[in-house]
């Protein structure tokens, strides 16, 4: 009896061969306190938020920047704002925030140098912008391509902190007017036979027999001449040998037969530091380096008085 009483129980401890009784489950682990849990899963779980750590912080700038422009906006129709000057709040605190934390833009402009690259660093953000995130790449392409010499543009914004515009210039530069027949003509004043003058009307227009070619040079001078080129309607060949400038306001500027480049950067100064193209002038005579010459325009005459009849 003593011996059926032990096999029994060793065939339940065991649990193995055939015909033994039903396996008991596997006692539970013991409890383990958390301070405990910690000190054995320390190091993997520090490591896991580690990894995590640059997305979380990003986000949450994001979502504090929305929050706290969000509150500006309501703030601001609380108080009697129109919904035009809370969104212009909005976007303007957005962008300090998020200038404040690291996103502050740098432009980076490719395809072109001196003060056309200028020209484009001006524009890539709105006035009053400064991060990266006020750089929608659409919209900074519809600023830069609504230059009249640019061809196309390529936005790249790369986190977090840099807008790359690489512009392709327009083929063609100016319209060339000889005896009636105009001409697109580029930067080396050959003609450009895939252009039509009707499709380029902020082209300027270089006027006279042999004008095309003899252009080149104003024509790349003026590319950094931005105050005379503002003025500029169109550059007339005088006698195949030198230039007279014609402005939208219908004044002349004769440039000498000698370096007319020279000439163009003297009227830029001119320009910049006293509007001379703005000025009363039918026409300055820049022939005489050392001396300009301006001609007023002729004072309008009176009317005609009534005569005793018209009094009657």
């Amino acid at each position: 009896m003593a011996q059926v009483r032990g096999g029994a129980g060793a065939g339940a401890r065991g649990g193995a061969g055939p015909g033994a009784g039903p396996t008991r489950p596997p006692a539970a682990k013991p409890f383990m306190p958390r301070l405990a849990k910690i000190k054995v899963d320390g190091p993997r779980h520090a490591a896991a938020l580690a990894a995590r750590r640059p997305a979380r912080t990003m986000g949450s700038m994001a979502a504090g920047a929305i929050l706290f422009c969000g509150a500006g906006v309501g703030g601001a129709l609380l108080m009697g704002g129109s919904l035009f000057n809370a969104q212009e709040a909005f976007h303007a605190s957005a962008d300090h925030l998020a200038a404040a934390a690291g996103f502050k833009a740098q432009i980076d402009v490719r395809g072109v140098e001196g003060a056309r690259k200028v020209e484009i660093e001006k524009i890539v953000l709105p006035e009053g912008r400064n991060s990266v995130v006020a750089g929608g790449p659409a919209q900074v392409r519809a600023r830069v391509e609504s230059l009249d010499w640019v061809e196309q543009a390529r936005v790249s914004r790369f986190w977090p902190s840099t807008i790359m515009v690489t512009v392709k210039r327009r083929e063609a530069i100016a319209v060339w007017q000889e005896n009636q027949s105009l001409t697109v003509i580029d930067r080396a004043g050959e003609r450009v036979h895939n252009e039509r003058p009707g499709d380029n009307p902020e082209l300027i227009r270089v006027v006279g027999p042999g004008a095309g070619p003899a252009a080149a040079p104003l024509l790349t001078a003026l590319e950094d001449l931005a105050a005379v080129r503002e003025k500029l309607a169109s550059l007339h060949r005088v006698g195949d040998r030198r230039w007279d400038i014609h402005t939208v306001s219908g004044m002349v500027v004769l440039l000498p037969e000698a370096d007319p480049v020279a000439a163009l950067i003297r009227l830029e100064t001119m320009q910049r530091r006293k509007a001379v193209l703005d000025g009363p002038y039918a026409q300055i005579d820049l022939r005489n380096a050392g001396r300009p010459v301006a001609r007023p325009r002729a004072p309008l005459a009176a009317p005609n008085p009534p005569t005793q009849a018209g009094r009657a």
